[in-house]
């Protein structure tokens, strides 16, 4: 059999999870760890993975071959979660809320969402891409290889389809693959009626995400001072009948009742968690949904209130683990740093925080089938990291071990010369 690249000299290669879907309970501490791995890339996918021996045995003539002298290859991140696009950063925000000003107190004082709205408004769609593009840069070199990019800084029809327009030209443009997701239901806009922008959101924006093709998913920030259960349920509704799949933003500062609507829709994924009930987690299991705690913002805010993992992957909740990176809330793109963060934070063993950020936010993308694990089939997004081992890469927190990053088996970090 020929290969077009194969890997050897792997120490520990981790396939992530065991057997197809979102990975619960048992499966999501498996991270498939194989001493003195190879992987063997054709056409873009894995076409077969395991033992050095055995893997030599079936390839018998390979393109291109590398020797990673005893690192740990595992699968990009896939970052389920992130507000990407933004115009400006709100390090001013960082300092009060060291001062002791609440995330809510600055959002009540013009700052928060509102404050990244006006600065988008104002700025060039080539000052918005090129930040973007810097952004997803680092992403990728951190190992990242597949994220999702929410709008929301448009709050206005014009302005939520331009902002899903530039998520759709990074896409083209950019080796991480992308997925879309419409949150015109991000905060309601300062100057406009509370029902009539809702109306606006269910009749106008989304019909027209649908009908353009902009968009994958719809998310809507259910919250105390933000959108309702009601309401929320009204936004997704709306958002199912054009042909959209559901994500919400559930239970961030408390129990607000995001988690249970996820439930009762059965939306792709509901992420944040923080102030989730610990029964809530089974009946989102039930409805199919994938839980994704986003520790980064718990840490970045200071919050009291913490994703109960635990609990959640005793209920059976499969669970993944996002950045949430934006300007207010989390600053950050780091993956290795959330994977830690789920681990020292959230209790979650080393293994399960490493399928929770491959193949469990594949699973949260919809991509499942596709991404976040290494096996035949699968898409050939890998990265090899400077490590002996995949329990090292939590452990060893706050540096970037990632020595190279491949996408359907190109390398594609370090730019290639």
């Amino acid at each position: 059999m020929e290969a077009d690249l194969l890997v050897t000299g792997i120490a520990d290669l981790c396939t992530m999870g065991r057997g197809p879907g979102a990975q619960a309970g048992l499966h999501q501490a498996y991270a498939g760890s194989i001493a003195d791995g190879a992987l063997a890339v054709r056409g873009g996918k894995v076409l077969a993975v395991g033992p050095r021996t055995e893997v030599e045995a079936i390839v018998d003539r390979a393109a291109r071959t590398l020797d990673t002298e005893g690192a740990t290859v595992l699968p990009g991140w896939v970052d389920a979660h992130t507000h990407l696009l933004f115009a400006a950063t709100r390090e001013d925000e960082f300092a009060q809320r060291i001062a002791g000003r609440s995330y809510q107190e600055i959002a009540a004082a013009g700052g928060g969402i509102h404050s990244s709205v006006a600065r988008f408004r104002e700025a060039s769609d080539e000052a918005i891409l090129a930040r973007a593009r810097r952004n997803l840069d680092e992403a990728l070199g951190l190992g990242t290889t597949t994220i999702e990019i929410k709008s929301g800084y448009g709050l206005s029809t014009d302005q939520e389809l331009r902002a899903l327009g530039l998520i759709q030209t990074l896409a083209a443009s950019h080796p991480i693959r992308v997925a879309a997701t419409f949150l015109g239901a991000h905060e309601i806009p300062r100057d406009r009626d509370r029902a009539d922008y809702l109306a606006e959101v269910t009749g106008t924006m989304i019909p027209r995400v649908a009908a353009e093709g902009l968009a994958e998913f719809c998310d809507v920030f259910c919250e105390e001072g933000v959108y309702t259960p009601d309401e929320s349920r009204a936004v997704l509704t709306a958002a199912r009948e054009h042909g959209l799949k559901l994500k919400i933003h559930a239970d961030e500062f408390g129990d607000t009742g995001g988690s249970r609507l996820a439930a009762e829709l059965g939306t792709v994924s509901a992420d944040h968690l923080h102030g989730t009930p610990s029964g809530v987690a089974a009946r989102l299991a039930e409805a199919g949904v994938v839980g994704v705690l986003l520790p980064g913002t718990s840490f970045f805010l200071n919050l009291e209130s913490k994703a109960e993992a635990r609990a959640m992957i005793e209920g059976g909740l499969p669970l993944a683990v996002a950045t949430d990176f934006n300007p207010g809330s989390n600053m950050s793109q780091s993956m290795p740093m959330m994977v830690s963060l789920a681990c020292i934070q959230l209790r979650m063993q080393p293994e399960e925080a490493l399928v929770a950020a491959t193949a469990n936010g594949a699973a949260a993308l919809g991509r499942a089938d596709r991404f976040g694990r290494l096996v035949p089939g699968a898409a050939a997004d890998f990265q090899i990291v400077d490590l002996p081992n995949h329990r090292l890469i939590p452990y060893h927190y706050g540096v970037s071990r990632v020595r190279e990053v491949y996408i359907a088996g190109e390398r594609r970090f370090p730019a290639p010369r």
